[in-house]
């Protein structure tokens, strides 16, 4: 019986370690982690793994110092999600293995000053049924998910009129979509995104910098499929695939060519794609709010074959700290509803 911590610097163990479990989408990789690490000021990317003979608990999360807050001369902290689909995972149904696992992790999380947790979790894993006896979920909002397990027919028929008729227009104006390297148009695409997020408000999170594509373009997990009009890129989307599961990342249009359905055009020909390689699952993520009618969950639903649950998790493992920062932090947690009501 082994428990151990990983960070950023043992990447290639963290990395190790995801291969042994089934299943498990690029979200969990540490390169998805460094992507966001620097979005979460004070945080460090973990890897927490729990070992008994073959079998295996992995939880990876944000570690993140609590403002300026001391315990006993000892910085205090919270966990959390990155952003994504994550939460605990395991190569083991054993409930009693389970159950080993987060009463070593509770130990190390005491000696960690760790006070509280919030937890993503991945809708195609299911695995808030394998969460803490004292963690609390919430439904949050459904994603869009397609479901490749049944052949290119069944995906096909899954898809409404409506956006079949969006693909027809778009390839009656001869446009394709291209299977390309990232790599040779991430500064591209990264102009047609800014555009974009400019044209829908997007939250200053998800307004990424050059840098952030530029890193993207050098992960095997990335794969792009664009759009172009005279060798110019218009419209593409960025996926990642790893272990038969592919998730869609980022999309974007340019402004004068969105009446003509190229988002539709490019998630139909990536899922057709992905389909004929022997992926069994893409998940397109949810809309912009909780709102099951949010316009862009409602793009994704008509793109794909099934709406699943995405659930949230909550637990406070120090009550007393955490009442006490309700106190100090009164004016916040009156106009915020968030378990980590004391930080942006």
């Amino acid at each position: 019986m082994t428990s151990y911590n990983f960070t950023l610097s043992n990447k290639k163990e963290w990395k190790n370690i995801c291969k042994k479990i089934n299943n498990l989408d690029f979200y969990y990789n540490p390169e998805f982690h460094n992507l966001y690490k620097l979005r979460y000021i004070n945080s460090e990317p973990n890897a927490w793994v729990f070992s008994k003979k073959d079998k295996l608990f992995l939880y990876t999360f944000n570690l993140t110092q609590v403002l300026s807050e001391k315990m006993n001369n000892k910085n205090i902290y919270d966990i959390s999600s990155t952003y994504g689909f994550l939460g605990p995972v395991s190569n083991s149904n054993d409930e009693d293995f389970i159950s080993e696992a987060w009463i070593e992790f509770d130990k190390w999380a005491l000696k960690k000053n760790i006070i509280l947790e919030f937890i993503r979790f991945n809708p195609l894993l299911n695995n808030h049924e394998i969460r803490h006896k004292d963690t609390s979920i919430e439904f949050n909002r459904f994603i869009a998910v397609s479901n490749f397990e049944n052949g290119t027919q069944h995906f096909d028929k899954s898809i409404p009129s409506k956006t079949k008729n969006m693909i027809r227009k778009a390839k009656k104006n001869n446009f394709k979509t291209k299977k390309i390297d990232f790599k040779k148009y991430y500064k591209d695409f990264y102009s047609i995104y800014r555009e974009t997020m400019s044209r829908n408000n997007a939250q200053k999170f998800f307004q990424y910098d050059l840098n952030y594509f530029n890193l993207l373009s050098n992960f095997d997990e990335t794969k792009f499929y664009g759009i172009f009009d005279n060798n110019k890129l218009i419209a593409g989307g960025i996926f990642f695939l790893k272990s038969n599961i592919a998730s869609y990342h980022l999309g974007a249009c340019k402004k004068e060519y969105l009446k003509f359905g190229l988002s539709n055009l490019y998630l139909y020909d990536a899922s057709i794609d992905f389909c004929k390689k022997g992926v069994k699952f893409l998940n397109l993520g949810g809309g912009r709010t909780t709102d099951k009618e949010d316009s862009l969950l409602k793009f994704k639903r008509d793109n794909s074959t099934e709406l699943r649950k995405f659930f949230i998790g909550k637990r406070i493992l120090n009550n007393g700290i955490y009442d006490y920062l309700g106190k100090k932090f009164a004016k916040e947690k009156k106009n915020n509803n968030n378990l980590i009501f004391y930080r942006n």
